[in-house]
């Protein structure tokens, strides 16, 4: 077979490409399952890829860790720029010029500090037969993401048994993942051969007829394994499962088909306004209320939580008065060119768990995030909000202003002026 050579700037581009279409576009057979699956908020979810296609801004405020996989053929001749420094070039450029969040840190355990571009990218390549170059790029969110599992099964353990423990890991999830969800599951290998397969499962693998509370797809990709070994990784995606593919071939980028339109849809979502300094009417609310929330509320997830506490405990002084307030688990998209703030949503409110009792104690009234809590017995005020829809609770700030801490970027404490943002109460 003839050589074919192909600069590394195709590359570049396709990259590029692939990410822009991925965060505003949700699939055409993802949004087909989605019309006929009956969940609690469907409306808001279709309302969202509506406004994310019209508006050409993110499905999720958690533009996530960029993941590709890359089948080089090996008849392949690479000019120009090393490859991995390419694809992170057009990571980076490609978040910043469409201003999506950046979720990136710099080392998981000794320096968490934002990257400041969404840099690196996770890559796994492989060699193949052929002279073209098969690119398929996946965003995987945090939520999702840090719902996965692993199990080392007994060889000789049964398919029945794999997808109990698949429904297992997620009913686990709860709302965690974002629901309904699709499931890639990971068989064979070494452990980690396992996880990459579940994690590229999600986009291309071989669907499995087993129905599953939340999940609207799963799908699985297997390995060969040692005599000995049955490894199973089990990974989430929340519903907007955003990837995309493309092969370069011959000089030039192919790409599937265009995308379909999806129409304008109406919410349903019946529930009483109330002001965010009602107090009374605010410690009034019981578990399942539905309301819509007007007001001043604050932004702060993780880190913001840590310094915060941290400052509590130090007896500093703080950046704001926590008495009264209301605490949205949110880190915001940047705001583009005419907008008040970036597409917005929250995130997984358990990860705040273990801060949230000093901060109730020290005045804060409510707290907004996503999914169940382990917390019971504190008599405080929690609030669902619908996750994966942040073009539809973007449109719900009217203003917002930047509080502290702007050196943690996404993690930084906003104030924000909601209008009718739609939520669940729950009393911890």
């Amino acid at each position: 077979m003839l050589k074919q050579e192909i600069n590394t700037a195709l590359i570049y581009e396709a990259v590029y490409n692939l990410i822009k279409t991925a965060n505003v576009n949700l699939p055409s057979d993802v949004y087909n399952k989605l019309c006929n699956f009956n969940c609690e908020y469907k409306e808001m979810m279709l309302k969202n890829a509506y406004l994310a296609q019209l508006k050409k801004r993110p499905l999720c405020q958690d533009t996530g860790q960029v993941v590709v996989f890359l089948e080089i053929g090996q008849n392949i001749i690479l000019d120009g720029d090393y490859i991995e420094d390419v694809i992170n070039f057009a990571v980076k450029d490609c978040y910043k010029e469409n201003f999506y969040r950046k979720s990136t840190v710099k080392d998981a355990i000794f320096d968490r500090q934002n990257s400041g571009d969404n840099t690196p990218a996770v890559i796994h390549t492989k060699i193949v037969t052929g002279n073209e170059i098969n690119i398929l790029l996946g965003i995987k969110g945090g939520g999702s993401e840090n719902v996965t599992a692993l199990k080392m099964f007994n060889p000789t353990a049964s398919f029945n048994e794999i997808l109990d423990y698949v429904k297992e890991c997620a009913v686990n999830a709860g709302e965690n993942a974002c629901p309904p969800m699709c499931i890639g599951i990971g068989a064979g290998g070494c452990a980690e051969t396992a996880a990459m397969l579940a994690k590229k499962a999600l986009f291309v693998g071989k669907s499995v007829d087993f129905e599953i509370p939340n999940v609207f797809e799963t799908k699985i990709l297997t390995a060969p394994a040692h005599i000995a070994s049955l490894p199973v990784c089990v990974n989430l995606s929340c519903h907007s499962l955003r990837h995309g593919a493309c092969i370069i071939k011959g000089g030039k980028i192919i790409y599937p088909d265009k995308m379909q339109e999806y129409p304008d849809v109406k919410l349903n979502f019946a529930a009483a306004e109330i002001r965010s300094d009602d107090f009374n009417l605010l410690r009034s609310l019981k578990t399942g209320d539905k309301i819509f929330l007007s007001g001043t509320i604050y932004t702060a997830r993780d880190a913001a939580h840590k310094k915060l506490c941290d400052m509590i405990k130090n007896n500093e002084p703080l950046p704001f008065d926590l008495n009264g307030k209301i605490i949205f688990y949110a880190g915001p998209c940047p705001a583009a060119d005419g907008e008040v703030i970036g597409p917005v949503g929250p995130t997984t409110s358990k990860r705040m768990d273990k801060f949230a009792s000093l901060l109730y104690e020290n005045g804060v009234i409510a707290t907004i995030g996503k999914g169940d809590r382990n917390l019971s017995g504190l008599n405080k005020l929690y609030f669902k909000a619908a996750g994966g829809v942040a073009c539809v609770l973007q449109d719900c700030v009217k203003k917002s202003k930047l509080v502290c801490f702007e050196e943690l970027g996404a993690e930084a404490v906003y104030e924000l002026q909601v209008e009718k943002m739609p939520l669940k109460a729950v009393i911890l």
